[in-house]
């Protein structure tokens, strides 16, 4: 499967971004996403979006999406991505600007959640993917916090190992932000939870 990046046309922190933009097969930006490509002196394979926030480029591959439509440019860049054969997908930016985009981004990782190997939002300061019931790891590195949002009622069983304020055998909803502003304490933090969607943020502060 193809490993693609997505830029968005909104970047928090571009300066701190920190991603080895060469292991990635294909470039989409969607939008104004290739505003931020040409800064970080990226050459983009696609361009999709409605072009409402700069004029459309003459000289690449552009797919022109009509301005009054059923999704945002960005979900176009992600279902597009998928239909290419892209099974690890980074999306850089996303997260910051207007709220209801970030909350349906956040609805783009459960659409998706267990039907790829890899999909996160990234910024400067955030990497939030989701995952399904199982065990994952996570080595501290640049992201020292860690944060659990249940997507859903409710995830059962959330056991945290490695981290300041572990769980056990712990019921999350999405009511309490008992899961927020953890930290990784050990060289690699364990997640195990048995039933339900985790929305798993790993941050730090913004003058990191």
């Amino acid at each position: 499967m193809l490993k693609t990046l997505i830029i968005t046309s909104h970047v928090e922190k571009l300066e701190q971004i920190d991603i080895d933009f060469t292991t990635f097969d294909t470039i989409i930006c969607a939008d104004g996403g290739y505003l931020i490509a040409k800064k970080l002196g990226l050459a983009p394979n696609i361009l999709i979006g409605d072009y409402d926030s700069m004029d459309q480029p003459d000289d690449l591959n552009v797919i022109k999406l009509p301005m009054e439509k059923d999704m945002t440019d960005s979900e176009a860049a992600i279902d597009l991505a998928v239909s290419e054969g892209a099974g690890h997908i980074t999306v850089l930016g996303g997260l910051g600007g207007r709220f209801d985009h970030t909350m349906g981004n956040m609805g783009m990782l459960a659409k998706y959640c267990g039907k790829l190997d890899h999909m996160a939002f990234v910024d400067g300061q955030n990497y939030v993917f989701m995952t399904e019931p199982g065990t994952i790891k996570i080595p501290r590195n640049r992201y020292p916090f860690l944060g659990l949002i249940s997507y859903g009622d409710n995830a059962a069983g959330v056991t945290l190992r490695g981290v300041k304020y572990p769980l056990t055998d712990y019921h999350l909803t999405n009511t309490t932000t008992l899961g927020v502003s953890n930290e990784i304490i050990a060289k690699i933090a364990s997640i195990t939870f048995t039933s339900g969607k985790l929305l798993i943020v790993l941050s730090k502060d913004a003058d990191q």
